[in-house]
Parts: structure tokens; sequence; C-alpha cells
């Protein structure tokens, strides 16, 4: 379950730097557009017929928000649909708001652009802004554009905005180029919510720090696509991951979100710190439903090659409570350092496995997870040893890794080097352990203590006075089938 893909993720939004944004104070859109402190884009010639090309009107009116003293906010008027051409875009704006009220942005007769360079509408430098109630929907999907797109956003809202079938990113907080690894993100505290995302390349893509994206729902619908009717999905898609958060993100929080049937994973990360993927549902994916892949590549171009000590890590994973069903991988795992995967619900109906804990991770804890494998001939839980190419390239495999008290169905439960700790249950009452169990205080069970490899007690001594007999241990062979009793004395001198 490597990841085989590194070179269009690199310029997931990409582009040349940004201009521009706008967003509002949380209660700011109760005030009637007709106050001062609104500017409504009809005002400054928009037609809102869903024919006129109103491109350079709200342009206007986005350029007189942001040089009115103070700053005012935008409104569109309630259930329009605006014609859109080209890029909107804003730079410098504060303390403001873009009401949608329900009204369209529609994409149709875009102007050429290169690739994936322009958005349709983008805001940089902004701060304490909300966008909301707005729809961006690209109707023809004659060019490559992004749908709205945030750079140095800090303190920032996008709530209720719906992008519909942009060729590229749908909701992005993207600053490019990206924060160093270990440095302060230009955009920080950025909440996205309630948002939908339907028919993009990328659904939504961050790379800031305390970036919240709780609420979402994002759906490709890659299997219904004309593409997925010509056959498997290739790398000139125009369908790849749900959510993603990117190199140089920390802090980021996935919560709540609902994402189905993409062209490649549900939740997509690269090398980032302190990430939580918490209760979110994951369906359908063609590829994995969770992946977190760290390796060093993604902050390099795609013709890079790193040694394998050179490459980075994700430090600091939880992915908690989530469910996955029918992704072709559900939980991947590369390069990631301090990993704890637990609590999921997890059903595997294809060629491959619940829970992959892969090369280059290491210190990760998969625990109380519910795992449903209907693959007869793969483990639901696979942990990678190390491995030799034929080539004399040695693959790194994982370190410390423990896997324990997963409810899991499948021919397999798992597979995994002998230096993994494996903690199951695999019966009504019994557990089974790989390994040594060792404890400084009491092990207590109710059942059988089956130890195949022999049971050995420390601190021992020689004696040769036994006292009365108390009590007696009953011994048992690998498959519990009783070999007598052990007596117990009360002292032995």
């Amino acid at each position: 379950m490597v990841n085989r893909r590194h070179a269009l993720r690199a310029a997931v939004v990409g582009g040349a730097a940004a201009a521009g944004a706008a967003v509002m104070a949380p209660g700011a859109a109760q005030a009637a557009p007709g106050d001062d402190g609104w500017i409504s884009v009809v005002d400054h010639g928009a037609a809102g017929d869903g024919i006129t090309d109103d491109t350079a009107a709200i342009q206007a009116a986005l350029n007189a928000a942001k040089a009115a003293v103070p700053q005012k906010s935008v409104s569109f008027p309630a259930g329009r649909v605006f014609r859109v051409t080209g890029e909107m875009s804003l730079n410098g704006y504060a303390n403001a708001t873009i009401a949608g009220n329900g009204a369209t942005l529609a994409l149709t007769g875009a102007r050429p652009t290169e690739s994936h360079i322009s958005t349709v509408l983008r805001l940089t430098d902004v701060r304490e802004l909300t966008i909301e109630d707005l729809t961006i929907r690209d109707t023809d999907r004659t060019q490559v554009y992004n749908g709205l797109l945030l750079a140095k956003a800090q303190r920032c809202v996008i709530r209720g905005v719906r992008v519909i079938d942009v060729r590229f990113t749908g909701i992005s907080v993207f600053d490019n180029p990206p924060a160093p690894v270990g440095a302060p993100a230009a955009s920080d505290d950025v909440l996205i919510t309630g948002c939908v995302v339907e028919g993009t390349r990328q659904g939504i893509s961050v790379n800031g720090r305390d970036v919240r994206i709780v609420g979402n729902h994002v759906a490709m619908d890659w299997w219904s696509t004309d593409e997925a009717a010509r056959g498997p999905w290739q790398p000139a898609s125009d369908y790849y991951d749900g959510i993603n958060v990117l190199a140089g993100s920390d802090r980021v929080v996935v919560s709540g979100n609902t994402v189905t049937d993409c062209g490649q994973s549900g939740v997509y990360t690269q090398s980032v710190r302190n990430l939580v993927v918490t209760g979110n549902t994951v369906t359908g994916c063609v590829l994995r439903g969770i992946e977190v892949d760290g390796q060093r590549k993604h902050l390099e171009s795609a013709d890079d090659v790193v040694a394998e000590k050179d490459k980075l890590r994700a430090y600091g994973v939880t992915i908690t409570g989530n469910t996955l069903l029918d992704n072709l991988g559900n939980i991947n795992i590369l390069y990631a350092l301090d990993v704890t995967i637990t609590g999921n619900r997890v059903h595997n109906k294809r060629e491959s496995t619940c829970i992959a804990i892969n090369q280059g991770t290491e210190h990760a804890v998969v625990v109380g997870n519910h795992c449903r494998q209907d693959d007869p001939n793969r483990a639901a839980i696979w942990v990678k040893p190390v491995e030799t190419l034929p080539d004399g390239t040695v693959v790194p495999g994982t370190k410390h890794v423990t896997i324990a008290w997963n409810d899991v169905e499948a021919a397999y439960d798992w597979y995994a080097p002998a230096d993994t700790v494996v903690m199951q249950r695999t019966g009504d009452a019994e557990i089974s352990a790989v390994g040594t169990i060792r404890a400084t205080g009491a092990i207590r069970s109710t059942g059988k203590m089956l130890a195949a490899g022999g049971l050995g007690v420390g601190n021992s001594a020689s004696a040769s006075r036994p006292g009365t007999v108390v009590r007696k241990i009953e011994v048992f062979d690998a498959e519990g089938r009783s070999l007598g009793f052990v007596p117990v004395y009360n002292a032995i001198t």
C-alpha cells in the first residue's frame, strides 16, 4: 500500500502568488445591505441574471469595499445567479464579510488560463473575515479553475460555501510557498464549516496552522463519471482527493465530515504535525479512505531523489472514531511518527486491508478498532516488515508498533513482523499475545493463560524445604489440553 503519486499533489492548488481575500465576523451578515457598513454588487452594475458577464462589476464592488474607510462588507442579493468569466481577487481585506445570501457565481465561457493558476474568487492577506452562503459553479468545465482560495489568512471563517464542478480545487487555504517545517504558517486560525464541494479534482485543501475542517460534505461521484466508464483510474484524472492536509500544516483538525466516491483518497495528508482526524465518514473512494504520507518528496520537485535517512515524517497523528467503508485500503500510514489509531469502524470489501502501518512509521498504536475484512487473502491489520528489493534497495519497515484489543472479523486478523506487540481477543474469554508479556505487578486471569513459548518467573533462588501446599496451578499445552498441576506452597526456604 505504498503511495504511488506525488507530482500533481505538490501543486494541489498551485499557482503563482495570489491576491485578495474576503470574509466576515460572526453575526455581521445580519446587517441590511443598505447599511453604511455594506456594499451590494448590484450597486456596482452586476445584473445577476445568469446571462450578463458580471465579472467586472463584482470586482468593482470588492475594490470599493476595500477602499472604504473603514472597510465595508460585500453582499449579493439572495438567490441570484451572477455569470462570471474569469478571476476576481482582493488583497489586504480585514474585519468584513462577503455574504452570498444563497447567490451563485456561475463560471460560464471562462477565459483561458494556465492549468490551476486562476481561481474564481482569490483572497489574499486577509484578517478576521467570513465568507458565507455563496455558491461557485463551473457550468461548462472548459477551463481549469479553482473555486475559492484564501492565502495568508488570519482568524477567518468559510461557512456554508458550495463549490460545484470546478476542475481543480474547490476550497483552499493555501500559502505558496508553504511554511518551512516547524515554522509558523502564514495562514492561521481558519474555520471551514458547513460547506459542500462536489465534482472537483481536489475537494478541500489546506497547508496552514490551526485550521479546522468541520462538518463539510465532499463528493466526487467518480464511479458515475464518464471517466470511470472508460476504465480504471488514471493519473490524468479530473478527480483526486477529498480533503487534503498538505506539507507544512500544523494543528489541523478534520472532524465530522462526509467524504464519498473520490478518485483517490478520501482524506490525504503529507508531512504534517499534530493532526487530528476524527468522527468522519469516508466511503467508496478509489484509493485509501484516510492516508498519512509523510515522505519528504512532497516538499521537493517530483523528480527529486531523497535519501531514506533524510525523509521527513508526519508527527503526532491521531485517527479516531471514523467510519470507513468500501475504500481500497481504508487507513494507510507511511513515514509517520507517534501515531494513534483508535476506535474506528472499518469495513474493507476490496482486495486490500483495513489498516496498514507502512514503511518508515515509528511509534504507532492501533487499539480498539472494529475491522471487518471481506478479502480472505489479506490480513485485516497489516504491519510492514523490512524489505530488500531485487536491486538491493532496502525498504524500511516499521518500529515500535502495538496492536491491541481490536475487534476483528477476518480470515487473517493481522500480519506483523516479530518485534510488533500484538494483543488480540481470540474468543469469548481468551487473549492472545505475540512476544513477551512482562509485569512488575500482578497478572490476573479468570480463564486460562496459554504460553506456547514457555512460562518464566523471575527472582528465583535456590531452596530445599517446601512448606504446605495451599494452591495448585493447572498447566496446559498449546491447544489448551491439561498437563496436570504444579503445587503452590505457603513457604519455601
